[in-house]
């Protein structure tokens, strides 16, 4: 755990910053994911139900400002190959964005993956999401393995990038 100062001026105690996978499913989480993915997306991503099931058979990562879920990360196995994880979503909370707290949360995430034996990550990021692919770029050494042409029936082209974890070095602290 570690402080974690947004702003000296909004709150100079700081918080609590802390990276934690969901170990069990927690029914009580579930409305929080929701409430996050509404804040998060034009269109809603999740129900309840799929919630429930992400987070009893995928890997479910949240990122904490004291006991506030400031943002999560939701990944699953890929049945195409055993040795990858895809991350599925991943959003932060409005007022925390800007603040590097999405390179930390995916640091985390990262970090762990590899600790559970995991050897690749993907994900697909809108080609219009220049700041986002230049993070996984820049920052995490994401490649661009695919262009997907309206993957979600959006009429929005999509980048599939991947992440050998054996290069990955993490980058903060979580």
């Amino acid at each position: 755990m570690e402080r974690y100062h947004l702003t000296r001026s909004f709150n100079s105690e700081g918080y609590d910053l802390t990276i934690a996978e969901i170990g069990q499913h927690d029914p009580a989480l579930i409305p929080v994911l929701q409430e996050l993915d509404l804040l998060s997306y034009a269109e809603p991503t999740f129900s309840r139900y799929t919630l429930g099931g992400m987070m009893r058979f995928g890997r479910t990562f949240v990122i904490r400002a004291d006991e506030l879920v400031i943002g999560a990360c939701h990944t699953f196995r890929s049945f195409d190959d055993p040795d990858e994880v895809v991350v599925f979503n991943m959003a932060l909370r409005p007022g925390w964005r800007g603040h590097g707290l999405g390179t930390r949360l995916l640091d985390g995430v990262l970090s762990r993956l590899k600790a559970h034996g995991v050897q690749r990550v993907s994900l697909a990021v809108a080609s219009n999401n220049h700041r986002a692919i230049a993070v996984y770029r820049a920052k995490f050494g994401f490649d661009e393995v695919a262009l997907l042409e309206s993957e979600f029936n959006n009429g929005q082209q999509y980048r599939l990038m991947r992440l050998d974890l054996a290069t990955f070095t993490p980058r903060a602290a979580g």
